[in-house]
C-alpha cells in the first residue's frame, strides 16, 4: 500500500476593507483613546514603566489627532488641553512628553 502525500494547500485568507468613517468619529475615538490612557496614567497600581507607556500614547495620539483635524481644516487642539492633560503627569514624564512634542511639532508642523 503506497502512503499518501500530504497535500499543501494554498491558505488565502480575506481582508476585510477597512471602515470608512467620518472626521468627527474619528475625533471622538481618538478621544476615547486618551481618555483611556489618562484613567491608566493616573492609576495608582500602575508602575512607572507603565505609565510611561501610557504618557507615549497620549502623547502619540494627539499627535494623530492634530492631524486629523488639520485634515478637517479645523485648528489644532489647544495647547490648554494638552496642558490639563499633562498637569496630571509627574513632572519627569511631563518633561519627556514636551520634549516629544516640541521634537515632532519641529519636524511635522514647520515642514508643512
Amino acid at each position: 500500500m503506497k502512503k499518501k502525500k500530504p497535500t499543501v494547500r494554498n491558505i488565502t485568507t480575506k481582508r476585510k476593507p477597512p471602515i470608512e468613517r467620518t472626521v468627527e468619529e474619528q475625533i471622538q475615538i481618538l478621544w476615547k483613546v486618551i481618555d483611556e490612557a489618562n484613567m491608566h496614567l493616573d492609576s495608582e497600581m500602575s508602575t512607572s514603566e507603565e505609565k510611561r507607556h501610557w504618557a507615549k500614547v497620549i502623547c502619540d495620539t494627539m499627535g494623530v489627532l492634530t492631524k486629523v483635524q488639520a485634515t478637517r481644516r479645523e485648528k489644532s487642539p489647544e495647547d490648554e488641553d494638552l496642558g490639563s492633560l499633562l498637569f496630571k503627569v509627574p513632572k519627569t514624564m511631563r518633561r519627556a512628553i514636551v520634549r516629544r512634542v516640541r521634537k515632532w511639532r519641529r519636524r511635522n508642523l514647520s515642514a508643512g
